[in-house]
């Protein structure tokens, strides 16, 4: 082989290793944009999700205000029930007295 064949062999294969070279940095460059983009995307989404949870947080707790108002039920229909049996032995000593003035 010839120097000029080499010097043209070496040539080629620098434009060859050139090409791949950037053809690889162009595909670097292209996963990092398209990381960031992912990034910027979950970051939306999170503070998406972050939204909806607190604007829903009554929602959840409608369980524990359900349990509350069922208890305070039951209170005040204790409170009448004993409330009915006091107005009704005021009304009538009598008969609460077992029939003794």
């Amino acid at each position: 082989m010839a120097n000029a064949d080499l010097w043209a062999a070496w040539r080629l294969w620098m434009v060859v290793a050139t090409v791949i070279i950037a053809v690889a940095a162009a595909l670097l460059v292209t996963i990092w944009l398209t990381a960031r983009s992912i990034a910027a995307h979950a970051t939306r989404a999170l503070r998406a999700a972050e939204a909806i949870r607190d604007n829903t947080r009554a929602i959840w707790q409608l369980q524990t205000t359900n349990e509350v108002a069922e208890q305070i039920r039951d209170t005040v229909c204790a409170l009448e029930s004993k409330a009915t049996k006091l107005v009704e032995a005021l009304q009538n000593p009598a008969t609460t007295a077992g029939g003794r003035r």
